[in-house]
């Protein structure tokens, strides 16, 4: 039988479903970060001190950190991954919407926990789909560009927020958000079409098994990722830096407009911005940097070392600096710093997520998911406490340079090649 040489679009079909999963992270981001933009016209409306502001922005993160503990194991053994997907981000962007016409503050925080129930589908799938379709040596750039999809809607969410606030109504901004999530379909079904006959690990990846057999295969697989030693190498990781990501997805805007005196108009969302972008940027190089060192001769394993190590330069650097500055420029300069060191640190722990158990990537995504959000969760609604008499941001800042500390060391003392096998 003649075989005839793929097309240009098959050859690199892989990198449109990855930008199909990078808007669908893109939608998830803004969805969740519209309220941590808006929250400043929120708290006005509705009366809210900082303890409440607090409760607001981590209501999503519990209910998506407990969702964590059974998502990873449906999707990892979900027939109907093209079909499943829009579901949930459908979901997600109906929780969204309603936002905007809600009346008080009880039903926006009962619709913020439900918005972590469907949200906490996307991270656990797209590292799933992007195991099974890419080469090992890409998946640091790969998760990078997926994972950066969250931080280009953390730097469009602010002008969009404060221009619906200030020219017509915050809520008009939660509709828009819920409304863009229908627009995905269209790509995502045209795009993602028969993966088990253009990615050669796609089948072989693939949990199969009857349904007799389901209970005592999920059992097993949980007894053996939570026996792996890199498992909770990459789940402790998280407890030092997901904690610096949601600070900054969600508290930076009140800490410009508590600390620094910044008004709620487009300055600060062009500040907000900038900022927001070098968290792209770091997701970006930091993938690329790996992948030119692997090109060079270095290995895998400690190219993305040595690109979490000057992350965490990077972070510290700036966490540790910014309360001795009342500048706002000066501040901006310092958080974007910061942020870059979060991008560039983030896209390899994705990455490293991907290679604990390759049959089952998206149920270690969802298990690191549940521990490091659910810890983040905490810290987020505690931030409120500790800024709401004081106004004052200069311990959180202190409290986050330690956990990065924290999640350096762990790098460099249990993620070591006897306990990780990158393939």
């Amino acid at each position: 039988m003649e075989s005839f040489p793929k097309s240009w679009y098959e050859r690199n079909w892989r990198w449109f479903v990855l930008a199909t999963l990078f808007l669908a992270t893109f939608l998830n981001y803004f969805d969740r970060q519209t309220l941590g933009t808006a929250i400043e016209p929120i708290a006005k409306e509705f009366n809210l001190d900082n303890i409440q502001r607090g409760n607001l922005l981590a209501a999503f993160i519990f209910t998506y950190a407990f969702t964590h503990i059974f998502i990873g194991f449906i999707i990892d053994r979900i027939k109907n991954v093209r079909i499943f997907f829009p579901i949930m981000l459908l979901g997600w962007s109906i929780s969204t919407l309603l936002v905007g016409v809600a009346k008080d503050y009880s039903t926006i925080l009962s619709l913020r926990y439900l918005l972590g129930v469907w949200e906490a589908v996307n991270f656990p799938i797209c590292l799933m789909i992007i195991s099974r379709i890419f080469p090992a040596n890409e998946r640091s750039l790969a998760s990078g560009i997926f994972a950066s999809g969250a931080f280009l809607a953390t730097l469009a969410a602010p002008p969009v927020v404060i221009f619906f606030t200030n020219n017509y109504n915050w809520r008009y901004s939660f509709v828009a958000a819920g409304i863009l999530g229908i627009f995905w379909l269209i790509p995502w079904f045209l795009i993602f079409k028969r993966p088990e006959k253009r990615a050669v690990n796609w089948v072989k990846d693939t949990i199969t098994g009857t349904e007799k057999t389901q209970a005592k295969e999920i059992l097993a697989g949980f007894s053996a990722i939570i026996k792996a030693p890199a498992f909770w190498a990459v789940a402790f990781i998280g407890l030092g830096i997901i904690p610096s990501l949601y600070f900054a997805t969600q508290w930076f805007p009140s800490y410009f407009t508590q600390s620094l005196g910044q008004a709620f108009d487009q300055s600060l969302s062009l500040k907000l911005s900038i900022i927001y972008f070098m968290q792209d940027m770091g997701l970006w190089i930091g993938g690329a940097i790996v992948l030119w060192l692997c090109k060079k001769g270095m290995s895998i394993l400690r190219s993305r070392k040595l690109v979490m190590t000057g992350a965490y330069i990077f972070m510290v650097i700036s966490t540790l600096s910014v309360p001795q500055f009342s500048s706002v420029n000066m501040s901006v300069f310092l958080l974007s710093m910061y942020v870059f060191g979060i991008g560039a640190f983030l896209g390899n722990q994705h990455a490293f997520k991907q290679d604990i158990d390759r049959k089952q990537v998206a149920t270690v995504a969802a298990l690191v998911g549940f521990i490091e959000t659910g810890f983040t969760a905490f810290i987020i609604k505690e931030i409120g406490v500790i800024t709401n008499e004081t106004i004052n941001f200069a311990p959180v800042f202190i409290l986050l340079a330690g956990l990065a500390t924290f999640a350096i060391c762990i790098v460099h003392l249990m993620l070591r090649p006897k306990w990780i096998e990158i393939q």
